[in-house]
Formats: structure tokens, C-alpha cells, sequence
């Protein structure tokens, strides 16, 4: 038995929840882990658990949208002119 635990491949665990699926796939883009996870709460909110399915159809492209609208509304509250 190796003193220190099983061997490690070298690969990470599959995530399996769909909330780790939309953060592996913004995250490509550069997106913080906690601005996508509060992005999708928001849609979640607003769609309902049901919401799920228009989340992630275009390779998430309602969420995307609403990541950039967030941060657009950030950058002009910062700088108002």
C-alpha cells in the first residue's frame, strides 16, 4: 500500500452538478468562479429552477450574456460619464 493514500492520475474528478458545468464553461472566458455562480443565482431567480435547460442551450449564451450586462453596469457606475 502507498504510505501516502491512493496514487493520484494526475487528472481531476468530473464535476457533476450543472452549476459546475457553467463554471467550467465561463471560466474559459476568464470569468471568476464566484461571478458565475452569482450570475446564474440571479437567472435561477428570475427562471426558476425549470430555468436550467435555457441556461445552458447555446453553450450557455443567456448566462454569458448576463455575466457581460453585469460587468457593462459595474464599469458605468464606476464611470459615470
Amino acid at each position: 500500500m502507498h504510505p501516502h493514500g491512493p496514487r493520484s492520475t494526475g487528472r481531476r474528478r468530473k464535476r457533476l452538478t450543472r452549476m459546475d458545468a457553467a463554471v467550467d464553461a465561463m471560466r474559459s472566458y476568464g470569468f471568476s468562479d464566484g461571478l458565475i455562480v452569482s450570475t446564474v443565482k440571479g437567472l435561477l431567480k428570475v427562471y426558476g429552477e425549470e430555468g436550467w435547460p435555457f441556461i445552458e442551450e447555446s453553450s450557455y449564451k443567456v448566462l454569458l450574456e448576463a455575466i457581460l450586462e453585469d460587468l457593462e453596469k459595474e464599469e458605468q457606475e464606476k464611470d459615470p460619464t
